[in-house]
């Protein structure tokens, strides 16, 4: 009877020095090392998931197949099975990033497809104003190698249109960036809802006054800069050519003028509000100071940038290219759509032409 149980007794080995050790034993007799049963893990078995095709009604058992080999119908998607809790927990645990001198978040540097972060929404700024400033003066370049010198170019409609080129292509590279990429366009702040267009419209409206508003009191501020002394470049002459320019052409020249203005307004949009201004968004805190802080440091780069291309005479319109900047970064805060300053834009580079092309005289 012993000898039954003897031969029926169970035996594992330790997993340190390889010693039988009778299954009642919790230690190893040679080394007295725990001698715990090692678990092995269960297998797991591929799941054998088939669909039938509902155009020929085809087995199919691929998992990666999206439309039945023989009908080209489209298969039913595979359902994911629920991931454990542990499972989703290392999914979702937040990685560091060693920069050379500390360690850094991981999402600091992640992309994402629906905001920026503020090294992406840089870089895309950047890009996109490398294009506008090489278009620029290439333009710059053409049109001196026609004329001969800078001082004896003449503004005429083909200038004109050439000046709005580098402004219209601004904006393409972020559009090509989000659609590379396969981004949400929300990325750059278009929200497209018919439930609230009316107030986008409302905003828009009351936004373009102000841009007019502040557009036609410019005149004021030239006076003021004309009458304590700078004289830095007769900017009165050259905007009464301007404006004369516009009201001798041909209805055939102002309406390519206004769509040419309009697409430039779109793109500078875009790349000013929708991509700096939503980047800076995820550095600032979304506070009032922080809104504050975000609208007038876009407004200031804006300033700056027109004041390099357009010095001397872009002196004149620093304050008013500031405000109506601020103006449109104001409207944009508002409710966070890019479709309330591209509208305003557009209202109010169709007024500014048509108020020029029919000499309409707001101030007396």
């Amino acid at each position: 009877m012993s000898d039954e149980k003897e031969s029926g007794r169970k035996i594992k080995y330790c997993v340190h020095c390889g010693t039988e050790v009778s299954d009642s034993e919790i230690y190893c007799p040679k080394c007295g090392k725990l001698a715990a049963k090692l678990v092995k893990p269960p297998s797991k078995k591929p799941q054998s998931i088939s669909r039938k095709c509902s155009g020929c009604g085809s087995i199919i058992n691929s998992l990666i197949l999206e439309q039945c080999p023989i009908c080209n119908a489209k298969l039913e998607k595979i359902l994911k099975h629920p991931k454990t809790a542990t499972e989703e927990k290392s999914r979702n645990k937040i990685g560091v990033i060693f920069t050379n001198k500390k360690f850094v978040s991981e999402n600091r540097y992640s992309v994402k497809k629906d905001v920026w972060t503020i090294r992406e929404g840089i870089s895309v700024f950047s890009n996109s104003l490398m294009v506008y400033v090489f278009l620029r003066f290439l333009i710059i370049m053409l049109i001196v190698s026609q004329t001969g010198s800078i001082e004896t170019i003449e503004t005429s409609m083909p200038i004109l249109f050439l000046e709005q080129i580098p402004a219209i292509i601004f904006g393409v590279y972020p559009i090509w960036y989000i659609y590379s990429k396969k981004h949400n366009f929300k990325k750059i702040g278009l929200y497209l809802s018919r439930n609230k267009m009316f107030i986008t419209f409302l905003i828009s409206i009351v936004g373009a006054t102000c841009l007019i508003l502040i557009d036609l009191s410019s005149g004021f501020f030239i006076d003021f800069i004309y009458d304590i002394g700078i004289n830095v470049e007769d900017i009165r002459t050259y905007i009464i050519e301007e404006n004369q320019l516009i009201r001798n052409a041909g209805i055939i020249w102002i309406i390519p003028l206004i769509i040419l203005l309009c697409l430039g307004t779109i793109a500078t949009e875009i790349v000013y509000r929708g991509v700096l201004h939503n980047a800076l968004k995820e550095y600032f805190d979304n506070k009032l100071m922080g809104r504050i802080t975000i609208i007038l440091t876009v407004s200031l780069i804006y300033t700056g940038l027109i004041l390099f291309f357009t010095f001397p005479g872009g002196i004149y319109f620093v304050i008013s290219n500031f405000l109506v900047f601020t103006a449109l970064g104001i409207m944009y805060e508002i409710n966070g759509n890019l479709f309330n300053t591209i509208i305003a834009g557009i209202i109010y580079d169709v007024l500014i032409v048509l108020i020029i092309y029919f000499n309409i005289t707001l101030f007396p």
